[in-house]
C-alpha cells in the first residue's frame, strides 16, 4: 500500500502540512552552533582574512539580487590554516530589523539546508601561504524562494560547526517603483555637514490597505549598516504612492572622501612610504604620516566609498614547461592566489594625544571598531600608530574617534565620529541604497519589494 503524501485524502494532507510546519525548527530559536552569532557582517576567527562579498562580476556592488533573477553573489576569503578545512554554509531569513523571521528553511530555500565550500586552491609563490576559498550562489544546491533580508553564515565543520563568517545580503521582488534624491538638509545646523534622502514609492502593484502599518523603508550609505536609518514610516500618503520625506530624520553625515592606500605593488607602492621591507612571512611597509583633515576645507577626489579591491602589479616569472608539469594553469596566476600579504603600519600625526581612542575604519575593518584596528599613541613622534595585515590591493580608510553614545542610543555609529579627524561636508560624494519592505496584513515576513540606488553627486 502506497501511503505517500499525494495519495492522502485532502483533509489529511492539510493536517500533515500543519504538522510539518509545526515540527520544523524555527530560525528564531537558533541552535547551539549559533551561540555568539552576530547578525552583522563579521569575521569570528583570526585565520580568515580578506573576506569579499559582492555581486558576481561587479566588485563594487551591494549584496543584492532579484528573486528568480540571473544575478548571483560571490563570497571569497583567504585561510591561513595549513590544511584544507571543511567549511559549510547556510542562510537565515530575517525581517527588516535583521532578526530571524518565522519562516522555516523550506519556505525560503528551494535547495538543501546546508551547502559546502568546495571551490578552493592554494596560494602560489607568496611569502605567506594561504588557501583561497570561493562560493557563488544561488546554485544548484542552494536556491532562494522568498524575498527579504538574509544572513549568510559560514561554519567550520571541524570545529563543531562554529560560525567563522557572517554576511548580510538582500533578495528583492520588483513590485514597487522607487524614486529618490539626495539633497542638502533643510535643518540649519546640518546644511554644511549632512546629506538628506527623500523617497517616493509607487504602491499600485502592492494593493496596500494600511500603508502606515504595512510599509517600512531603510536607507544605507556606502554599503554600511552601522549608520543605516531603519524602520522609516511613510510621512505622506498619496493616490497609489507614499512618500518618505522627513526633515532631519533620514540624514547622514557627509563625511569626507576616504583616504586611499595603494599597495598593488610591493616593490614600488604608489602610496608614499617611509620604509618597505621583505620579511620571512610577508612584506612590511610604513606609510608617511597622515594629517587630520578637519580644517573646514573640502577637497574632492575619486575613492571607492570605503571599499577595497585586491590586485597586484608584479607579474609572476613563470617557467611554462615547469608550471605545466606541476599541474598549475594560467587561471591561478591572478591576485586571488598570487597576492602577497603586507604588514601595514599607519601613522596619524595629531601632535597631541586625544582623550578618546582612534581606530582605522573602512570596508576592510567590516565598518566596526575592532581592537586590531586601534591606533596607539607614540610619545616619541607625537602621533598615533597602528598595524594591520592587508593583502595586496587598493584600500579606502578613515580615522574615527570613539565617543560615548547618547543616552538610550543603540546605533553603532553613535559610538564614534569621524568629523573630528576627517571633517564632514555636504559636498562629499556618497552612495545610497533605499530598501522598501512590505508586510501585508496577516503576512509572516517582510518582503523586499523595491530598491533605489542614489548618489549625492547625481541629480
Amino acid at each position: 500500500m502506497n501511503l505517500s503524501f499525494y495519495n492522502l485524502p485532502l483533509h489529511l494532507r492539510s493536517v500533515a502540512l500543519l504538522l510539518i510546519l509545526f515540527l520544523l525548527p524555527s530560525p528564531a530559536s537558533l541552535s547551539a552552533q549559533d551561540e555568539g552569532l552576530k547578525f552583522i557582517d563579521n569575521t569570528y576567527v583570526d585565520n580568515i582574512k580578506t573576506v569579499r562579498f559582492h555581486l558576481e562580476g561587479v566588485l563594487h556592488s551591494y549584496p543584492l539580487i532579484e528573486l528568480d533573477g540571473s544575478g548571483r553573489l560571490r563570497l571569497s576569503f583567504d585561510d591561513f590554516n595549513d590544511e584544507v578545512r571543511r567549511y559549510s554554509y547556510k542562510f537565515i531569513h530575517c525581517n527588516q530589523d535583521w532578526q530571524p523571521s518565522s519562516l522555516s528553511s523550506l519556505e525560503f530555500n528551494a535547495g538543501n539546508t546546508i551547502g559546502y565550500l568546495d571551490d578552493y586552491d592554494f596560494s602560489i609563490r607568496t611569502l605567506r601561504d594561504y588557501i583561497h576559498y570561493e562560493l557563488v550562489f544561488p546554485n544548484r544546491d542552494m536556491q532562494i524562494s522568498a524575498s527579504g533580508n538574509y544572513l549568510l553564515v559560514v561554519y567550520d565543520d571541524e570545529e563543531e560547526s562554529f560560525p567563522v563568517i557572517t554576511r548580510r545580503f538582500m533578495v528583492q521582488e520588483k513590485m514597487a517603483g522607487v524614486s529618490g534624491r539626495v539633497m542638502r538638509p533643510s535643518i540649519v545646523s546640518q546644511i554644511h555637514t549632512h546629506q538628506e534622502v527623500d523617497l517616493t514609492v509607487g504602491t499600485k502593484q502592492l494593493q496596500v490597505r494600511n500603508p502606515l502599518r504595512e510599509l517600512r523603508a531603510t536607507v544605507i550609505q556606502n554599503n554600511r549598516w552601522d549608520n543605516a536609518v531603519t524602520d522609516i514610516v511613510p510621512s505622506l500618503l498619496q493616490k497609489e504612492a507614499v512618500r518618505f520625506d522627513y526633515q532631519g530624520q533620514v540624514s547622514f553625515f557627509g563625511g569626507n572622501e576616504y583616504r586611499n592606500l595603494d599597495i598593488r605593488s610591493v616593490r614600488a607602492p604608489r602610496t608614499e612610504m617611509v620604509s618597505v621591507t621583505n620579511e620571512e612571512d610577508g612584506y612590511a611597509m610604513m606609510m608617511e604620516a597622515d594629517r587630520p583633515r578637519d580644517n573646514g576645507t573640502y577637497l574632492g577626489y575619486i575613492d571607492f566609498n570605503g571599499d577595497y579591491i585586491n590586485d597586484r602589479f608584479e607579474q609572476l616569472n613563470l617557467q611554462l614547461t615547469q608550471e605545466s608539469t606541476s599541474g598549475e594553469t594560467f587561471d591561478r596566476f591572478n591576485y586571488n592566489y598570487s597576492g602577497d600579504y603586507v604588514r601595514m603600519t599607519f601613522v596619524l600625526a595629531t601632535n597631541i594625544k586625544l582623550d578618546r581612542d582612534i581606530y582605522l575604519f573602512g570596508g576592510f575593518t567590516e565598518n566596526q571598531l575592532k581592537p586590531e584596528y586601534k591606533m596607539v599613541w607614540n610619545t616619541q613622534i607625537s602621533a598615533y600608530v597602528g598595524q594591520t595585515l592587508l593583502k595586496q590591493g587598493f584600500y579606502n580608510y578613515h580615522y574615527v574617534v570613539q565617543q560615548n553614545p547618547p543616552a538610550g542610543s543603540t546605533k553603532a555609529s553613535d559610538r564614534f565620529t569621524y568629523d573630528m579627524i576627517e571633517g564632514s561636508f555636504v559636498d562629499t560624494e556618497n552612495d545610497y541604497l533605499a530598501l522598501i519592505y512590505w508586510r501585508p496584513i496577516g503576512g509572516r515576513y517582510d518582503r523586499l519589494v523595491g530598491t533605489k540606488r542614489m548618489n549625492s553627486n547625481v541629480d
